[in-house]
């Protein structure tokens, strides 16, 4: 199971080499990716299966390979196709890692990206095969840098990146952002602060009106809203972030399945064990003895 939840406060790589590569598996009818954002940017390939994934409004029916560009702040998750298995693999990175002070490289194309004056195609599929051809060659030196016990790992996995923005950049891949659709609306980024109270308060009990305060919406045009950025309710939403956090608590020595419940927020014992059988297809129980 995926640990992210909507607002990362974990580390992607470690402060002088702010870079995560990832590689997440999912079975038919498993839940593909949780919808959470992250200041950082990312890549997003898979590798096998298929998944519907959501960036802030737009939808991508994403197969394998083909891949994803996320721009930083952006709200993302992925959801099942057709009981589908998916395999992917995520690429997170800091862009002012790459910056390098106030050349003109940083001026006119990273800190435009950055800034989202500058975009790529957040889809690459077979009408961008050459955002597929450079993502796929870069990835497979990344990975294999990755694996390697070398002093200059870092170095290289750099040149990488920067060979990859070459290319898309050489290829005419990098458009300009109409300006209304990069400030469309602010809705987005009330959103992101209804999810991260949810991710900070999850265990105690939150009321769709406290959550719609947040987002200075009605309690009606709030869940809605949720909704549609986040494909879920926000009670759905919040039972989620639950459960994970108790799956988390479970996998503990000496955790009982009534302190995962309580601590996690549940306050009804049966409605968790319910809640719980049906995304991880056991008991509460089971899942304690599980070997993870």
């Amino acid at each position: 199971m995926d640990k992210r939840g909507l607002l990362e406060e974990r580390r992607h790589g470690s402060l002088d080499f702010p870079v995560g590569f990832y590689r997440t598996e999912r079975e038919a009818g498993e839940p593909i990716l949780d919808s959470h954002w992250h200041a950082e940017t990312e890549f997003l390939a898979v590798e096998s299966g298929q998944a519907i994934f959501q960036i802030g409004l737009s939808s991508f029916e994403v197969r394998a390979g083909e891949a994803l560009f996320i721009p930083g702040g952006e709200l993302h998750g992925g959801y099942a196709l057709h009981a589908s298995a998916c395999t992917y693999s995520a690429l997170v990175f800091d862009l002012d890692w790459l910056m390098g002070g106030q050349d003109g490289v940083t001026t006119r194309f990273l800190k435009p990206l950055q800034r989202g004056e500058l975009t790529l195609p957040l889809h690459w599929n077979q009408e961008t095969q050459g955002g597929q051809a450079a993502y796929a060659r870069i990835m497979t030196l990344i990975m294999e840098e990755n694996n390697l016990d070398d002093p200059a790992r870092e170095l290289r996995v750099k040149g990488h990146l920067l060979l990859l923005f070459a290319d898309f950049l050489g290829a005419g891949m990098v458009v300009r952002r109409d300006p209304w659709e990069a400030s469309e609306s602010g809705t987005p980024e009330r959103i992101k602060q209804v999810i991260t109270h949810m991710e900070r308060h999850f265990g105690r009990k939150l009321a769709i009106g406290e959550l719609a305060a947040i987002a200075g919406m009605s309690e009606g045009h709030f869940s809605r809203t949720f909704k549609t950025y986040v494909r879920k309710t926000p009670m759905e939403y919040l039972n989620a972030i639950r459960l994970r956090y108790a799956a988390e608590k479970l996998r503990q020595p000496g955790v009982t399945v009534a302190e995962a419940a309580m601590e996690s927020g549940f306050d009804n014992f049966s409605y968790f064990s319910k809640m719980f059988r049906f995304v991880y297809r056991c008991t509460p129980s089971e899942y304690r003895k599980k070997d993870h």
